[in-house]
């Protein structure tokens, strides 16, 4: 139901029907319709949030090093594509179906962080003389918001899991590539 018309256009009635239960007995499992949308889309949505969390943090430990964070990038988004393809049905929950509860704004919400991090992370490498170029924030935002909205692509027209993966690491490429040249990586 709620694959099929979003949560705002879904019907309690009509889940309840398919469910085979009663309304009064849908309420003993679940408070109401967006504690069932939770259920089914919230474990797996908060856990890649965490994922994402600890990958963001995993970049500062290559600096010491010189180790190149656009491999780990590369391999942490290739876990992500799996993890997501493994949940497939409740992120394309999130990112299709999600109006009207907390994970319309998902998408975004991991942009910011995702750019909160990496300004953070660029302005260290910047320090150490890692780092030449600068992209004004409101730049970054719009480029990192076309790439989380490519990646989302292949749920969103739920392209089968190995195309997805070619056409992950392919724009991996693309877009480090385009980092490369605006902050000449040193």
């Amino acid at each position: 139901e709620f694959l099929e018309h979003g949560f705002k256009g879904a019907s309690l009635r009509a889940i309840v029907k398919k469910a085979g239960f009663t309304q009064g007995a849908f309420y003993g499992y679940y408070p109401s319709k967006e504690a069932l949308f939770e259920a089914l889309a919230g474990p797996a949505a908060d856990n890649l949030i965490d994922q994402f969390k600890a990958a963001q943090d995993a970049h500062f430990d290559l600096i010491p090093d010189d180790r190149a964070a656009e491999s780990l990038s590369t391999e942490y988004l290739l876990h992500f594509v799996n993890y997501v393809y493994d949940n497939f049905d409740a992120f394309k929950l999130v990112l299709c179906c999600s109006d009207g509860t907390r994970f319309s704004s998902y998408v975004h919400d991991l942009v910011e962080l995702d750019v909160d991090q990496t300004e953070r992370y660029y302005g260290r490498l910047r320090e150490q003389g890692k780092i030449e170029g600068e992209v004004d924030h409101d730049l970054h935002h719009m480029i990192t918001s076309a790439y989380f909205a490519a990646v989302c692509e292949p749920i969103v027209h739920a392209m089968p899991k190995d195309e997805a993966m070619q056409y992950i690491e392919e724009l991996a490429k693309f877009f480090n590539a385009g980092w490369e040249g605006l902050l000449r990586l040193e």
